[in-house]
């Protein structure tokens, strides 16, 4: 039996929490201002008029729900669901989105925590509730039959873009049919039942921080954002999913003839912002989004359209394009989900997931479009008439995404740390400017695939035309970046190298000459060069209208189009190509400088030389990736801008050699040598200066006579010392005759007496001719012995060799010298076998 609130005492009310006794209070039709103290003596004396109407008994049971844990919660939010009256639902709607998505004061289920890793069966119980086809949105489905049932959205909470439009006095686009007007200037957001979840889904991911998502497929939001595109943009059917009768899915729209603007006493007519073309492309991108509706197709349309206008606006729409200039970069910030404020403005700065989740709503929105019956810009002679569905994918990339798609991608570009975190914006940057990769009927999961070089179909020449600017203008902002990165950094350079593979593509090349060629026929023909900037006044009548329109609607007034292929950008992209080599030459010079082991010490890392050593944090594999990338970005560059590619085989900052009596290899400055010491000359101040070439700080002594360090046993390297002078010093005429002799003893000579700086390679720093004669005489070296690690597997060698084959002292150290002499001599043979051939 429903409880008799009417006869409620004072104490009872008291215990109520505050939205409690404001939807009490908003039953019986009172007022809802004021303290706890004041509401509860206007419920108290409410309920002793005793008046008829009973506040919803299901808002008490959703109280106690919410207090649950999470899957008692999910079975009694959805028993109270089944049981309760449609009057009682719509009024609960808001308290359980609120409860959920956490707004305003409430704290929310804390989605982007739940993971299939924690707590697998909060996941998928939760997963369930909130799905496509749960009972939560099974409820919205039902309550968006009802055309004349509206919520409030606070329009603080909208994107800064579209509230300060509106605050302005004008109305953005996608707000038309949801904006009204009262008094004083205020305005309210009135949304159905469908755009109000969709609302809460989408503004929940702007207030999370310091999210760290490692695999998207593991954590509820990201697999709940995937759930919601394969059930509306559905990729393996020819229909959208049906919806519950309705008269109109569309409300009217509510547009008012005037608007007050803040602080203005005069009536001002409203401008429309956002979705509208001009109108000679509007034959092609035709879409309108405010007509009724007729039939059930159209409000199968307009629920999958409303759903991608609602992502498109609060992830995408944070940032305008017309207040970027006004900022002060924050490169050194951390990112995450956070607003700056710089010139009192407002500038939202997106987490890496956030990032994430942009990209894959862009590769699903790809392969939704690839799945269309049509082109997706069809013909202007076509007469056959197209169904809702192939009309609405073929508008959604123009009318929908491309402005704030570019909006944000530039702001990021810009804005962005230079810090390995901007992978992700690149590879949604890439993922956006190549629809032909996501032909498939269902998009890929697991690891991205950079995937094999294919040509370009021709029909995507439209594509290309209609974007150009995130091929041109985002392409030259990227370089602009690059020449801030540190190249030596893997992570930077495999950026660079996947940039150069995209625009690498044959025809995507030459599509793109042909492309920007076609909107700029003029500045192409004049004078034979394209030096000049395309700004607001070359334009029009010089460029093509279309070009016009894609600049004005996409950039901010007085833009500057600065042409792709252009002397302006050719002069960046060989101030890259001259980046490329200074890294190349730095690698190179560390590959060449790296220390020779003489002697036993380096007879058996010989023989897995495989000429790659480790370079900073760079592992040997990395140093091997790292000169791949650089290979391939010089020869991808060079050929899209049709450049030389033996020009930047060699460092570029070579200057003319001049001839020294110097012995040095190729990466020391020029010096000259004089009776006392060696000094450098002109030009190797000019080198050393210009950080162009440098010495080698190293021991130019004998290296058996250096320090004992704190990984050697003093008393053995004392002992080893002793034992290879004497042998070094008795038999110094013996090892120099052996070691110089070219048959097979001679190989093996070589081998055990190594010296320092063999014969055929150059010191990388200046020594003394007294001091390098005494490093290229061969000695017999066993320091190496004396290190703990040698000591330490030397020890476990012969322990396993004890327990495992009784071997004792004696024999393994006959057994030592076997392998060793063994080994050696295969050494030779390979060596004299490649000197032979």
């Amino acid at each position: 039996m429903d409880p008799d609130y009417q006869n409620t005492s004072l104490k009872e009310f008291k215990t109520w929490k505050t939205d409690n006794l404001r939807h009490y209070l908003t039953m019986r039709g009172l007022t809802e201002e004021g303290t706890k103290e004041e509401l509860v003596a206007l419920c108290f004396s409410a309920a002793k008029l005793g008046l008829p109407v009973k506040p919803n008994q299901s808002e008490s049971r959703l109280q106690l729900a919410y207090s649950r844990p999470l899957l008692q919660r999910c079975n009694e939010i959805e028993n109270i669901i089944d049981s309760a009256g449609t009057q009682e639902l719509k009024n609960a709607l808001p308290s359980i989105l609120s409860n959920i998505f956490g707004f305003g004061s409430e704290v929310g289920w804390q989605l982007h925590s739940i993971s299939r890793g924690n707590n697998l069966e909060e996941f998928e119980c939760a997963r369930e509730f909130l799905g496509s086809e749960g009972p939560l949105l099974t409820l919205v489905y039902n309550l968006q039959t009802d055309v004349s049932l509206l919520y409030e959205f606070p329009l603080h909470h909208i994107p800064g873009p579209s509230r300060q439009i509106i605050e302005e006095g004008n109305i953005p686009y996608f707000y038309i049919n949801k904006l009204q007007t009262q008094g004083y200037g205020s305005h309210l957001i009135l949304l159905s039942a469908f755009e109000y979840y969709m609302f809460y889904f989408a503004h929940c991911l702007l207030n999370w921080q310091n999210l760290a998502w490692k695999n998207l497929t593991d954590n509820l939001f990201p697999c709940l954002l995937d759930d919601y595109l394969n059930y509306f943009l559905p990729l393996n059917k020819s229909t959208l999913p049906p919806v519950p009768h309705q008269q109109s899915p569309i409300r009217s729209p509510v547009i008012h003839s005037k608007m007050y603007s803040p602080g203005s006493k005069t009536n001002t007519s409203p401008r429309t912002f956002g979705l509208l073309k001009a109108s000679f492309i509007a034959s092609q991108k035709q879409h309108s989004q405010n007509s009724s509706v007729l039939g059930q197709s159209e409000a199968e349309v307009w629920r999958s359209e409303t759903l991608l206008q609602i992502f498109i606006e609060f992830w995408l729409n944070q940032n305008a394009i017309d207040s970027e200039k006004s900022m002060i970069s924050p490169i050194h910030m951390y990112m995450s989900h956070q607003y700056i404020f710089s010139h009192f403005t407002e500038h939202f700065m997106p987490s890496l997931e956030h990032v994430r989740l942009v990209r894959m709503m862009i590769k699903h929105v790809h392969h939704f479009v690839n799945t269309a019956s049509h082109d997706v810009i069809p013909s202007p002679n076509q007469t056959h008439p197209m169904s809702p569905l192939d009309e609405f994918k073929r508008s959604i990339i123009p009318n929908m995404l491309q402005k704030n798609m570019y909006a944000f991608l530039r702001h990021s570009f810009d804005r962005w740390p230079l810090d390995n975190s901007f992978r992700m914006v690149l590879e949604t940057w890439l993922t956006y400017i190549q629809p032909w990769r996501y032909t498939s009927r269902l998009p890929s999961t697991g690891k991205d695939s950079e995937g094999d070089t294919k040509l370009v179909e021709k029909k995507r020449f439209t594509f290309i035309e209609d974007n150009l600017l995130f091929y041109s203008v985002l392409l030259q902002e990227f370089f602009n970046r690059v020449k801030r990165m540190d190249l030596m950094n893997l992570a930077n350079s495999h950026m660079l190298y996947r940039v150069a593979k995209v625009f690498r593509l044959e025809n995507l090349n030459s599509m793109l000459r042909q492309a920007e060629q076609k909107m700029c026929t003029s500045i192409y023909r004049s004078s034979g060069h394209m030096t000049r900037a395309l700004g607001g006044s070359y334009l029009s009548p010089e460029s093509s209208l279309m070009f016009h329109s894609q600049i004005s609607d996409l950039e901010k007034p007085g833009f500057q189009y600065t042409l792709m292929f252009g002397e302006k950008t050719l002069y960046s992209v060989k101030q890259v190509l001259q980046q490329l080599q200074q890294v190349k030459t730095q690698i190179q010079y560390q590959l060449d400088s790296k220390p020779v082991k003489s002697g036993l010490a380096g007879f058996f890392s010989g023989l897995f030389d495989d000429n790659f050593v480790g370079i900073g944090d760079l592992t040997p594999n990395d140093v091997k990736k790292q000169h791949k990338f650089l290979d391939e970005c010089i020869k991808n560059l060079c050929v899209i801008y049709k450049l030389l590619e033996s020009k930047y085989t060699i460092t570029t900052n070579t200057v003319p050699d001049i001839s020294y009596n110097t012995d040095l290899d190729d990466t020391c400055p020029d010096i000259t040598e004089t009776c006392n010491r060696v000094s450098l000359t002109d030009i190797g101040r000019y080198q050393v200066i210009n950080k162009m070439k440098r010495f080698e700080v190293m021991y130019s002594g004998d290296p058996d006579l250096q320090p004992i360090r704190s990984f050697e046993n003093a008393t053995t390297v004392r002992l080893l010392h002793q034992f290879c002078s004497y042998i070094n010093t008795q038999f110094s005429n013996e090892i120099q005759t052996v070691y110089e002799r070219t048959d097979l003893i001679g190989r093996l000579a070589q081998v055990y007496f190594a010296p320092v700086i063999p014969r055929d390679k150059k010191p990388s720093s200046p020594i003394s001719g007294k001091n390098l004669d005494e490093l290229r005489r061969p000695k017999l070296r066993l320091r190496f012995l004396a290190s703990y690690s040698t000591m330490l597997y030397l020890a476990i060698l012969f322990v396993f060799l004890n327990v495992w084959l009784g071997v004792g002292p004696l024999q393994y150290v006959l057994l030592l010298l076997a392998c060793t002499l063994f080994f050696g001599l295969l050494r030779a043979l390979v060596t004299a076998l490649v000197t032979s051939s």
